[in-house]
């Protein structure tokens, strides 16, 4: 008898031993051999001879329901579609219904479904019908109730299957993965902290199989997975409109950005990215863009494409400076910019008609302070910690729709007059500043709920504040030990921190 499977296929061709000897041969060696690169080369010589008899189908059968190794079952499998068609639905049947591993019921549920027939549709039908999972249940309910998934088509079946193949997985893998079903398929899933988990390697080293799989997502969190690698089939995702990648280790991004045309929400935030594709610029439904503690030096101009966007982080990078073209986003309300080497305010944050909410904060080198208030749109909000500033202008005062002004750690001694005219102010934030003494006419701020004053060196305040009849919180610790509060003050049921 031949001792591998290329002699006795060599055998066969020069007429020395006939099919079914070599067939026999190639069965012994399947059975009594451990090397799987040897068994894996018999499975294939067989299906090379295509001897279809009973003892072959036999083989094959046992091979897929019962032996210990993953590459074997799934090459047998195959081998019963290509050389059994009629009679491999059975024991592809029994296989879906007992097998563990995802990779092979992927493939046999593909083998059912390229045979495409009647049965192999029932079959797929009632594995449907005999889901355990209540969520898939549920979104499965009105289907089944109005026979609907009888009309479906076998590669919706399959669909359906496969998603429900690798949630079973998800959740054999992981604690709890958090996940959302409409019509059995999977439209929101979030998988943050999975590497954490015992086993939850396994489930990031296949993420791209996964995703690439559950295509009907509309929202996919991957928070927190220590990831390296933008997974490519996130942009096959044709309904994804919320993409989560934060807390993450990617240093780069495809730039296959166009391929995301419903993306409505991206959130990148605490990675290592030194530089933003152009293609971010066709995302033309984004209307949220996270980049916050990046290592970012410049924006690429087509990030003034996003025509729809409302909010852009870029807390904690390293940009000198920002693209002009910025000025064409129209409808951006919140701009995060503190923590970046930016050295001057430009001009066009006026075009911004839409800001309400600007933050500079952390920006030590920013110059032109006198000038660039009067650069401002009507904004509600400003942030101005830590900015190294002395001295505020006067055109401060012309922001008369501002409602929060924060501004600690700074070295302001003293408000200018024009302060005044923040009538709409709410809250107040001048904590660990120089101040010394609160003017009288602090009364014409007439909105102020809440005023933080911690930190400076006031020894006293002013009457006026009692005034303020919309004041609910005060806080004065950490300045002069000699400060005493207003009489009319202490009375008013203001919660004041001392």
């Amino acid at each position: 008898m031949a001792l591998n499977p290329k002699k006795i296929y060599e055998d066969l061709e020069r007429g020395e031993i006939d099919k079914l000897t070599a067939v026999d041969s190639l069965i012994y060696l399947i059975g009594n051999n451990d090397l799987l690169e040897l068994r894996q080369e018999c499975l294939e010589t067989l299906l090379k001879i295509g001897v279809k008899n009973d003892k072959v189908f036999s083989v094959l059968e046992d091979l897929l329901v019962s032996d210990h190794n993953l590459e074997i079952r799934e090459l047998s499998a195959q081998s019963l579609k290509k050389l059994f068609q009629e009679k491999a639905l059975p024991p592809l049947e029994w296989a879906l219904d007992h097998e563990i591993s995802w990779q092979l019921l992927f493939s046999i549920v593909s083998i059912i479904q390229e045979l495409d027939d009647a049965k192999a549709k029932s079959i797929l039908f009632e594995k449907i019908k005999r889901i355990d999972d209540l969520k898939f249940i549920k979104s499965l309910r009105i289907l089944l109730k109005t026979k609907e998934i009888q009309s479906l088509q076998i590669k919706n079946l399959v669909e359906i299957i496969k998603n429900y193949i690798i949630i079973n997985h998800l959740k054999e893998t992981v604690k709890e993965p958090n996940y959302n079903i409409d019509d059995g398929l999977v439209v929101e899933l979030d998988l943050s902290f999975a590497i954490n988990d015992t086993f939850g390697w396994k489930v990031v080293k296949y993420l791209t199989e996964f995703i690439g799989v559950m295509d009907h997502l509309k929202k996919l969190v991957l928070k927190s997975n220590k990831l390296g690698k933008f997974p490519d089939t996130i942009f096959s995702l044709n309904s994804l409109t919320f993409l989560d990648l934060s807390h993450n280790n990617l240093n780069k991004l495809p730039d296959q950005f166009k391929d995301l045309h419903t993306l409505e929400h991206l959130n990148l935030r605490y990675n290592q990215l030194t530089e933003i594709p152009p293609s971010i610029g066709t995302l033309k439904n984004l209307k949220s863009l996270d980049l916050k503690n990046n290592i970012l030096i410049d924006l690429p101009s087509s990030i003034g494409n996003l025509s729809s966007l409302e909010v852009l982080n870029l807390h904690g990078n390293q940009l000198n400076t920002l693209p002009s073209s910025l000025k064409d986003l129209s409808f951006l309300k919140k701009l995060k910019l503190g923590l970046n080497n930016l050295k001057c305010v430009p001009k066009w944050l006026k075009n911004l008609s839409s800001l309400n909410k600007l933050s500079l904060g952390g920006n030590k080198s920013l110059s032109n302070i006198e000038e660039w208030f009067d650069y401002l749109p009507p904004i509600s909000k400003l942030n101005l910690y830590n900015n190294d500033i002395k001295l505020l202008p006067e055109s401060i005062g012309s922001l008369d729709s501002l409602e929060i002004l924060i501004m600690p750690n700074n070295h302001i001694s003293s408000l200018p007059e024009s302060f005044k005219n923040l009538t709409s102010l709410k809250k107040l934030d001048l904590s660990w500043n120089d101040i010394s003494n609160l003017p009288e006419w602090i009364d014409s701020l007439t909105s102020l709920e809440e005023l933080n004053l911690r930190g400076n060196k006031l020894s006293k305040l002013p009457e006026s504040l009692s005034s303020l009849h919309s004041l609910k919180m005060l806080n004065i610790t950490l300045n002069n030990e000699s400060l005493k509060l207003p009489e009319n003050l202490i009375r008013k049921n203001i919660q004041i921190l001392k």
